[in-house]
């Protein structure tokens, strides 16, 4: 009665919402895993898992009076995890049929990505040979029960998402014509597979959305008012400056395009290109990346192999970067400046921006589906004409949450992006930190080689995306 109390408080206090309930099996046994977010997700996950199943708790969490209370609810494992034997006792538990849930890092992040993964839990999950259950918690570390620094957001209630991923398991087979694997290694095999299997549930527990939405679901959870980004203008901007810029040049890129329009982007490393592209893709139009360094056979290869009829550039870019030469070789293209569209920008679209989009910016933005192409790069050129690959919203999102799961940036970094948009490294790398709370630093050439060691130190900078080349 008191665990259907609860329930029903965490449904309404927290929101919890519980995904993947159909890739519970039902009559396996299973070693249950999940990342450990907050000292919440324990009851969690015994409130709102449909298997019952026996907890395993380091033992300093016995000393604490009312976690004690919580796990007489349950039943409960208490191992130290310094003991040898400790995963003993977990297989024992396995060997005689129970369910059993375990946090593989074996503590609270305090990063918000995954902390080390454990070799035991994988060793426990081959030896007894069961299925593993990977939950993702999502969304606990952020309340007050959590243990993230003061550089991550902190809500008092939170929203929490639990998403159930399909069982797996871990078959560790001795290789032929070899001597048969030591205890050692079959533990450290064991263990590359239990981490795989932590990183990959991250990676896929991830809900499916646009560059828009994840751009907004950012400011939802980061702040409106956090700085994120900056170029070489020396303007540190904040989210809600940034979605300014975007609304209103995906409003302006609206004015000579059509929805699902390819449109060339021809533009230097800075903030305003940033926004430019989240804005296109809020209504519909498709961003082509074009290489201004490529010369004007390059550009013009490259916007007929993507069928491109408008390109969106800046006048003074193209002074200052003396590309009127290569402008004036391009045929049958409209060129078109911003400097002549914000000319266009009236006062009802003013009105449009301050008065309702900037407000409501979910309900201003055109719906699409994250499997559509959200932006358009080209290869080089080096091997023939350049080839136009288009990645849709999903595959950039996709490949942008298998980095966020294996390296562990955070808020407290700050990225130095060299690369230009066009480059993939360079789009992908920009989105990145945008989307995660990081703060980034946009700057205009990485041929700048003696001077971006400087701007690193004196800024700051904790990563640097950079090719080998």
């Amino acid at each position: 009665m008191l665990a259907g109390i609860l329930r029903r408080i965490c449904k309404v206090v927290f929101r919890v919402k519980v995904n993947g309930l159909e890739h519970v099996p039902t009559h396996e046994k299973l070693l249950i895993v999940a990342n450990h977010e907050s000292f919440l997700d324990g009851l969690l996950l015994g409130l709102f898992l449909p298997k019952r199943a026996t907890f395993v708790v380091h033992t300093g969490v016995l000393k604490n009076w009312l976690f004690r209370q919580f796990l007489r609810l349950t039943p409960h494992l208490a191992v130290d995890p310094t003991s040898p034997l400790a995963m003993k006792k977990v297989v024992k538990r396995l060997d005689a049929g129970e369910n059993v849930v375990i946090f593989p890092e074996g503590r609270l992040t305090l990063t918000g990505a995954l902390m080390k993964v454990y070799d035991g839990p994988g060793f426990a999950a081959a030896k007894a040979g069961v299925k593993i259950l990977p939950v993702r918690v999502e969304g606990a570390a952020q309340s007050y029960f959590g243990r993230l620094s003061d550089a991550h957001p902190r809500k008092l209630l939170p929203r929490v998402t639990l998403t159930i991923l399909p069982a797996t398991e871990i078959v560790i087979e001795n290789p032929s014509n070899h001597p048969p694997l030591t205890s050692k290694q079959r533990r450290r095999i064991a263990g590359e597979a239990m981490r795989g299997i932590m990183q990959k549930m991250v990676f896929q527990a991830q809900k499916s959305r646009t560059f828009f939405e994840a751009f907004l679901d950012a400011i939802d959870k980061f702040g409106a008012k956090t700085k994120i980004a900056e170029d070489i203008n020396e303007v540190v901007e904040t989210y809600q400056d940034v979605l300014k810029k975007s609304l209103a040049l995906g409003r302006l890129a609206c004015k000579v395009s059509e929805s699902r329009e390819a449109v060339g982007v021809l533009m230097p490393n800075l903030t305003n290109t940033l926004a430019l592209v989240l804005g296109m893709t809020a209504f519909n139009r498709i961003p082509a990346m074009l290489n201004f360094t490529s010369g004007s056979a390059g550009i013009q290869n490259a916007c007929i192999a993507a069928n491109i009829k408008t390109v969106i550039t800046s006048r003074k870019f193209i002074e200052t970067a003396k590309l009127e030469e290569v402008i004036n070789h391009l045929n049958n293209l409209n060129i078109v400046y911003l400097e002549d569209l914000r000319t266009q920008f009236s006062m009802l679209d003013r009105a449009w921006l301050m008065g309702y989009a900037i407000h409501y910016p979910r309900a201003a933005m055109e719906e699409t589906s994250p499997e559509l192409p959200a932006v358009i790069l080209f290869t080089s050129g080096s091997e023939g004409k350049p080839k136009g690959v288009v990645h849709s919203h999903k595959s950039v999102l996709a490949n942008i949450s298998q980095i966020m799961a294996m390296l562990d940036f955070n808020p407290t970094d700050k990225f130095m992006m060299v690369l230009p948009m066009f480059h993939a490294f360079g789009f992908t790398g920009t989105l990145l930190p945008i989307f995660n709370g990081i703060n980034i630093l946009i700057f205009p050439s990485p041929l700048q080689y003696k001077v971006i060691p400087e701007v690193i130190y004196d800024r700051g900078c904790t990563v640097l995306f950079a090719t080998s080349t």
